[in-house]
């Protein structure tokens, strides 16, 4: 089933506004209406019945009464839909007017030294269902003879007016519904036009542009919060994408190196027959450039496992003291070649990835080993500071250069001058150090002096 555009929606939602505010007004409207039409005939109604009293107390005897019929009636002679009724204690009409022939209600009268108000007034209905509003009085005459003044109006007329208005008045609220759908669906799809705007540019940008930006240009403040929140997106993918492309071509000129060299030696090596030991030693070189494209997949793989939201830590509780021991004994071997020690200071405990938090730091223990030089000391230090725990990897040496020290983290980034040991890295050892951090939510940072030590220093948060 097809969605209702934001447009259908909100001409919907005016609608059903209006409606709901439209027949609540046309209601009042009419109620006020009736309640004020029922109120001016209730009024006549107790100024008549007040009037004919004041007539009769003002007449001789009954007889007189008659004589004065015609006074009787103009007093509430206005249009067919007035009746009025004068019997006498014995029930005999004295006075009888009733062009429209509605039945008559002369009971319970109020009584003669009782004023009539509106409450007296009461309903009943005609034969034919419509209602009749009237009232019963006692009056007396000169001699103390009592009669009963009977004074009533049929309703229909005053029906068939509220009819009608309220007829008239659905029409009109109608046709005002009508103009208001409109006239809203006008303006609403007006107020969305640069919103389709900003959704026909959006729609323009491919992977091939995706440095245009979208424009706010005339939109409302409240889409100016989107489009902020859209170029920055079109930023963060624009990164992604660059970063992306040049991991591509990184990771193709590293691979390509060592499967060049293969190719080469197996190449010369073929020009003519050798020597058991020369194919030996032409095995053992394939075998280091194998190892050399081994080890740059295994790293890009861990690398796109820990970008995965779904990477799983193996947290447990670790003596860093310990654990930084283990370390330093296993490339002891690769430190005495190299004539550099490695001591290990400071005790602290943490609840981490046992062998995220060995490669993490034999990343930067190898990498300390490459720059540091003959009978020197590589630190491996540790505390806890506050909420975290610190190990930092320090090294004397040549320093990191400042416009160096930003990239270092990224993905196959050399400092220039160690393009020469490419060999024994891949460029990726920082990069995983910088993601096994994020994945327990700590950091990594750099401090380096130009002629002085060297410190790669971890901050895990300290959850033991």
């Amino acid at each position: 089933m097809a969605r209702m555009s934001l447009a259908a929606r909100l001409t919907a939602t005016f609608l059903v506004i209006m409606t709901v505010c439209f027949v609540l007004v046309g209601l009042l409207l009419y109620r006020a209406a009736e309640q004020r039409g029922h109120e001016q005939d209730d009024t006549n109604l107790v100024l008549s019945a007040r009037h004919l009293r004041r007539l009769v107390a003002e007449l001789d005897s009954l007889g007189e009464l008659k004589a004065h019929q015609d006074r009787m009636v103009i007093s509430v002679l206005g249009d067919t839909s007035n009746a009025l009724r004068i019997v006498d204690d014995s029930g005999q009409a004295l006075v009888d007017y009733n062009p429209s022939g509605f039945p008559l209600d002369v009971r319970a009268p109020v009584p003669a030294d009782q004023r009539v108000v509106a409450d007296n007034l009461r309903t009943w209905r005609g034969d034919d269902g419509v209602p009749i509003r009237g009232v019963a009085v006692t009056g007396q005459v000169r001699d103390g003879a009592h009669v009963t003044i009977v004074v009533a109006r049929s309703l229909s007329d005053r029906e068939a007016v509220l009819h009608r208005y309220g007829r008239d008045m659905a029409l009109r609220l109608l046709a005002g519904m009508v103009a208001a759908i409109v006239l809203s669906h006008l303006l609403v799809r007006r107020a969305l036009r640069p919103l389709r705007a900003m959704a026909s540019d959006a729609a323009m940008i491919t992977a091939q542009s995706l440095q245009t930006r979208l424009s706010a240009g005339g939109a409302p403040a409240e889409l100016h919060a989107l489009t902020d929140a859209l170029n920055a997106m079109l930023d963060r993918l624009e990164g992604g994408f660059t970063r992306v492309w040049q991991f591509t071509v990184d990771l193709a000129h590293d691979l390509r190196t060592p499967i060049g060299n293969l190719r080469g030696t197996n190449e010369v090596a073929l020009t003519r027959t050798r020597t058991a030991p020369e194919y030996q030693a032409l095995l053992g070189s394939n075998i280091e450039e194998c190892d050399r494209v081994s080890r740059t997949i295994e790293n890009v793989l861990f690398l796109a496992r820990a970008d995965n939201p779904q990477f799983a830590l193996q947290c447990v509780s670790l003596d860093v003291a310990v654990e930084l021991e283990r370390i330093a004994e296993y490339f002891e071997g690769i430190a005495s070649e190299r004539q550099v020690a490695i001591q290990t200071l400071g005790t602290a405990h943490l609840s981490a990835d046992r062998d995220l938090f060995r490669r993490a730091v034999s990343n930067l223990l190898s990498n300390a080993l490459r720059y540091t030089p003959p009978m020197e000391t590589i630190t491996l230090r540790t505390a806890a500071v506050d909420d975290m725990v610190v190990v930092a990897v320090e090294n004397p040496g040549d320093g990191i250069p400042p416009e160096h020290r930003e990239k270092l983290f990224d993905r196959f980034y050399r400092v220039d001058r160690s393009r020469s040991d490419s060999a024994n890295s891949t460029g990726l050892g920082l990069s995983i150090v910088k993601s096994v951090m994020e994945l327990h939510g700590g950091r990594v940072a750099v401090e380096s002096e130009v002629q002085g030590v060297t410190r790669f220093v971890l901050w895990f948060p300290n959850r033991s």
